[in-house]
């Protein structure tokens, strides 16, 4: 009995807390509108009862909102995001130290989630940390500067280790290319395995 109760517990909470999550923002967001719908519902030439009158007021509502917000994100994303963004980046790329950490910021992000496919890292991989026979997941960004590759004599890789569960941090290794090996995982898998602290397991890559 005990476990049938954990097991349904299990399937049940998520879709509960999911379903109060819902309607807790549902009832939030459209409640500044009801009352206009309503006013509008009232010339309609039947009478609606009292629930049902409520029910649509609320799905207006949300209909109305859903417009609203799409119409404010075309507007913001056209004429002041971009203006809003080029002043941001003006103002932080002048700011002793400050520029430094955002701009490094600003890059390692868009390296890690560039929706282009223009990502500065290549793939993930594994490498010895802190020592073998212990392994750590990063992400190669390809073969080191040549100026270190001269200075030990060896192949080397440059391999970033985001840190777990704050991804933007990390450790910058230079890697013996013989001691860094493929992933059979995307990058994004990757990241997210580090993220959630090894929770979420990421299935094998299907290469084509």
């Amino acid at each position: 009995m005990k476990k049938y109760l954990i097991t349904g517990l299990i399937i049940l909470l998520p879709v509960a807390l999911t379903a109060m999550i819902i309607l807790f923002l549902f009832d939030i967001f459209t409640a500044p509108f009801v009352p206009i719908v309503q006013t509008i519902l009232s010339y309609v030439p039947f009478a609606l009862p009292a629930g049902m009158s409520l029910f649509l007021s609320r799905i207006l509502a949300l209909i109305l909102l859903c417009l609203l917000i799409l119409a404010l994100g075309a507007i913001a994303r056209h004429f002041f995001f971009v203006n809003l963004m080029r002043f941001t980046n003006k103002i932080l790329s002048h700011i002793p130290f400050v520029k430094t950490v955002y701009k490094v910021s600003r890059d390692v992000i868009s390296a890690l989630f560039s929706p282009d496919g223009k990502q500065g890292f290549k793939e993930a991989v594994m490498i010895p940390f802190p020592d073998k026979p212990n392994y750590c997941i990063g992400l190669s960004s390809g073969d080191a500067a040549e100026e270190c590759q001269k200075k030990v004599g060896q192949p080397l890789v440059s391999v970033f280790m985001p840190t777990a569960p704050h991804p933007i941090s990390g450790f910058l290794f230079l890697v013996n290319k013989k001691n860094v090996h493929p992933a059979n995982m995307t990058k994004e898998d990757a990241v997210k395995f580090l993220v959630s602290c090894g929770v979420i397991v990421p299935e094998p890559e299907i290469k084509k």
